[in-house]
Formats: C-alpha cells, structure tokens, sequence
C-alpha cells in the first residue's frame, strides 16, 4: 500500500473531524450547560441524531476511506454526515435553544467558519467571478 494512501486516509479522517465531529460536539456541549437538554443520554431527540452523525454515517464515512470505497466514503458516509449535520442536528440545536444567545453564538461561529461557508450562498460578485472563469475557458457562460 502506497504512502499516499495514509496521508489520504489520515486528511478524510481530520476534515470529518473538524468540520463534523468537534463542531457537533462544541454544539452539545453548549447546549447541555445552558440546560438546553438534560445529562441523561439519548433522552432527547437531538443526541439521537449527534450519536448517528458521529456512528452511523461518521463511521461509514470514515470506514469507506479507509478500505478504499468511494461509495461508502462519499454518498453512504458525507452525503448523509452534512446532510445530518445541516438539515437535522442545526435547526434541532436552534430549535432547542429558544433564543438563548450562548448556543445561538456557537452555532453561528460554527457556520461562519470557512469550510461552512458554502451553505450561505454566493454573492453577486463571486457569480460574476465565476461566469468570467467560463467565459474566459470555454467562450460562454455557464
């Protein structure tokens, strides 16, 4: 097995890691301080969906790479990891902490972080950026 395989296998299981598994858990951690859920595990609705982001599609993900499967790596393990982490672990954390501003300012740090920055959308400006680096390869727009 070559070298490249590691520094691929170790660099899938850090960007699950920091993009995923610490936010999560920076998200839980607030959210149990401020009383948001109780120190009872599985006992509300939200450390279901952490334990299958982290287990279930965490682990497939993390899995996948590491026997060299892109299926179980991409869309069986972080097609389903983001699509847990955005649509179901953050509006049940913003759900649950009804206006409190500590979990609120976590979340928002957490979205604000570049590898999060995508779900914001794109300006204008980037758009048009965009449209002139097809422009200029191809001779149209996108």
């Amino acid at each position: 097995m070559s070298h490249s395989f590691y520094i691929q296998f170790d660099s899938t299981v850090e960007m699950y890691n920091d993009k995923f598994a610490r936010p999560a858990q920076e998200i839980m951690d607030a959210l149990r301080e401020t009383g948001k859920i109780t120190p009872d595990p599985f006992d509300d609705e939200i450390e279901w969906t952490f334990y299958h982001l982290w287990h279930h599609e965490g682990r497939r993900a993390r899995m996948g790479v590491s026997m060299q499967g892109p299926d179980y790596t991409q869309w069986h393990g972080f097609f389903e990891v983001a699509h847990r982490f955005y649509f179901e672990l953050i509006p049940q954390a913003r759900e649950l902490a009804h206006g409190d501003s500590r979990v609120l300012r976590v979340i928002d740090e957490i979205l604000g972080r570049p590898e999060h920055l995508w779900k914001q959308g794109i300006s204008p400006q980037e758009r048009e950026q965009i449209d002139e680096f097809y422009r200029e390869r191809y001779g149209q727009s996108p």
